[in-house]
């Protein structure tokens, strides 16, 4: 059994090693992946089974068999031990960090086009052919962009517009009344 228990430890411990190293690299290559599947399990919306978890269970695992067979417990006592200790710690990764990762990372994200039409408030004056910058809500969250009329004319802080283009992460934007909202 302390075999199993050392195996399992160092499993865990070359398996986190080689995420956390490959996970890096294929940032740095622009790639992403995951292993695993993304149901919706046990209503949290994603699967326990991922990288993170399972490195966190097998060097749990691991672990504390190895420190309870240390300590003169029987293998029988030493693998329920283990196996209690390393699913509550594992549950408590996936559920407490994994999930209000995957809940924060898979809010509703807007694209630039669908931003055509909707109303903002310059914060900056827009002069002529000048940048100003302008906020605007979206999903309850507030953004603030550069922005330029889109008739080149002045446009005052304060002042309601209507995005009506985005070129180059610059928001073109026509003073609100004259759109007839």
């Amino acid at each position: 059994m302390l075999k199993l228990f050392y195996v399992c430890f160092y499993i865990g411990i070359i398996y986190t090693a080689a995420t956390f190293i490959l996970g890096y690299i294929f940032d740095f290559m622009g790639l992403d992946g995951d292993i695993g599947f993304d149901g919706d399990f046990f209503g949290y919306g994603i699967s326990p089974i991922k990288p993170v978890v399972i490195a966190a269970f097998l060097t749990i695992f691991g672990g504390v068999g190895i420190i309870a067979h240390k300590n003169n417990l029987t293998s029988r006592l030493s693998l329920i031990l283990a196996l209690v200790i390393a699913i509550s710690i594992s549950f408590l990764i996936f559920r407490f960090i994994l999930v209000p990762l995957h809940r924060m990372q898979s809010k509703e994200v807007v694209g630039q086009n669908e931003l055509i039409g909707h109303i903002a408030k310059a914060v900056l004056t827009i002069k002529e052919d000048e940048c100003g910058k302008i906020v605007y809500t979206i999903n309850g969250n507030t953004y603030s962009a550069p922005a330029r009329s889109e008739n080149k004319e002045t446009i005052d802080k304060g002042e309601e517009v209507v995005i009506v283009n985005i070129e180059h992460n610059i928001f073109y934007v026509k003073k609100l009344k004259e759109e007839g909202f």
